[in-house]
C-alpha cells in the first residue's frame, strides 16, 4: 500500500490570522519551534501561509523572489559588507503583507511521491494538507526526509 501525506503529515497546527503583527508572529514562531503557519480568516478559510522566509525577507529588506532564488547564504556571503544589509528589528507590518497568498495544498490521500514532485515543480518546502475543506495538517521537506530515513518523528 503507497504511502500518503496522511501518513507523514504534522497534525499539530498553529494557524495565524492576516492581522496578526510580524513581530508577534516571531515570538510564536520561536516560543513554539515552528517556521510557518498557515493564514486563515475568521472561519478559518486557508487564505495564504507565512514562513520564516517571508520575516526574513521583510527584516533585512530583501528582495524575496531573488533571495529564494539564489539562497540567503549566497546572498550574506557575496556581499561585500554584511553589516551594510539593512536589517530592522522592530516592523509595523501583519503578517497579510509578508505571507504568501493562496498557498498550494494536497489532500491527505495524496501519494509521497506526488507532494515531492508538487514541490519540485513550485520550489516549496511546505504543503497545506485539506480534506473537506479544512486544513487538517502540513507536509513538510523535513516531514519527507524523515520518512525517506525511515524513522518517525515526535510531534
Amino acid at each position: 500500500m503507497k504511502k500518503t501525506a496522511k501518513d507523514i503529515m504534522t497534525r499539530k497546527l498553529i494557524m495565524v490570522k492576516e492581522d496578526m503583527m510580524v513581530n508577534d508572529l516571531i515570538e510564536l514562531f520561536l516560543k513554539n519551534k515552528i517556521s510557518c503557519a498557515p493564514v486563515v480568516d475568521r472561519k478559518k478559510k486557508l487564505i495564504g501561509i507565512v514562513t520564516k522566509t517571508d520575516i526574513i525577507g521583510r527584516f533585512m529588506d530583501l528582495d524575496l523572489d531573488f533571495t529564494l532564488k539564489v539562497g540567503l547564504k549566497d546572498i550574506l556571503d557575496s556581499h561585500p559588507d554584511p553589516s551594510e544589509l539593512k536589517v530592522s528589528s522592530e516592523t509595523e507590518s501583519t503578517v497579510g503583507q509578508i505571507m504568501t497568498p493562496n498557498p498550494i495544498t494536497a489532500s491527505e490521500n495524496t501519494a509521497i511521491e506526488k507532494l515531492a514532485e508538487v514541490m519540485i515543480e513550485n520550489g516549496i518546502h511546505r504543503l497545506i494538507i485539506k480534506e473537506g475543506g479544512k486544513i487538517v495538517g502540513i507536509v513538510s521537506t523535513l516531514d519527507m526526509l524523515y520518512y525517506i530515513a525511515g524513522k518517525t518523528k515526535n510531534e
